[in-house]
């Protein structure tokens, strides 16, 4: 429209700047210079008027585009808010209260449920796998030591051992019984169990074991029998990472 009315403007300017009277001597006789002048003021008007029309049309142009992008927009507004309207209602359907069948049946099978787990959770009975004192090997030395007269304690201590260590294994637990009088009693779960290291002793006739609990606590069971089979047993209840941590079992 400023393209246009700026045409308009310079049409007028010029068509009046063009308009001058001739000289007295010429009237009536048009010069070849004016006959130029007119010419070419008649192709300056033509290209202008050109000019105008193009920027017209061109702002036709325009104004159709931004009314069509309009209408689109519009068109995917409402497809969106059709869609989102569709979705509501299925939420609102999922959030429906079920009726009073289906929550009788879903309290009936909770029941069963918890029942079941009831039924798993009882306790049956505890499985020992082995019961019995430290080896009596580890009074041989303290013995021989009694000799020297150094050795007469160490050798109570290991005979006092004897009778009052005691190491429990089961399908459960594990249970070392000491002290002086061999009532302290420490028991603890194979989950409870961090890792495992062990030391052979007399060619593999019994071995020294520790146990690393997660709480940070050490447990260690001197002069263990059966050491293999005892080791392997506690190696296939412990967990993995355990597993990972703890010294393989003996060949």
């Amino acid at each position: 429209a400023i393209l246009a009315q700026a045409c308009t403007w310079e049409l007028k300017r010029r068509a009046f700047s063009g308009a001058r009277p001739l000289p007295p001597w010429d009237m009536g006789v048009p010069t070849a210079s004016s006959a130029r002048r007119g010419t070419r003021q008649g192709t300056t008007a033509l290209r202008l008027g050109v000019l105008a029309a193009v920027a017209f049309n061109f702002r036709e142009v325009i104004v159709l585009g931004f009314a069509s992008g309009g209408q689109l927009s519009s068109a995917r507004g409402d497809q969106t808010q059709t869609a989102l309207q569709a979705v509501k209602p299925s939420k609102k359907a999922a959030k429906q209260r079920p009726s009073l069948k289906e929550a009788l049946q879903r309290a009936k099978e909770k029941q069963l449920t918890q029942a079941d787990k009831k039924e798993d959770a009882k306790l049956a009975p505890e499985v020992v796998q082995w019961e019995g004192p430290p080896s009596s090997t580890e009074c041989l030395f303290p013995f021989l030591a009694c000799f020297l007269v150094i050795g007469v304690i160490p050798f109570i201590s290991a005979v006092n051992r004897q009778f009052r260590v005691k190491y429990k294994i089961t399908d459960r637990r594990i249970s070392v019984s000491g002290g002086f009088d061999g009532k302290d009693v420490t028991e603890f779960s194979y989950q409870e169990i961090a890792d495992m290291k062990y030391g052979m002793r007399f060619f593999g006739y019994c071995a020294d074991m520790r146990i690393n609990l997660r709480d940070g606590a050490k447990v260690e069971l001197f002069g263990l029998l059966n050491f293999e089979e005892n080791y392997k047993y506690i190696w296939e209840r412990v967990e993995k990472d355990c597993r990972r941590r703890s010294d393989r079992p003996p060949l």
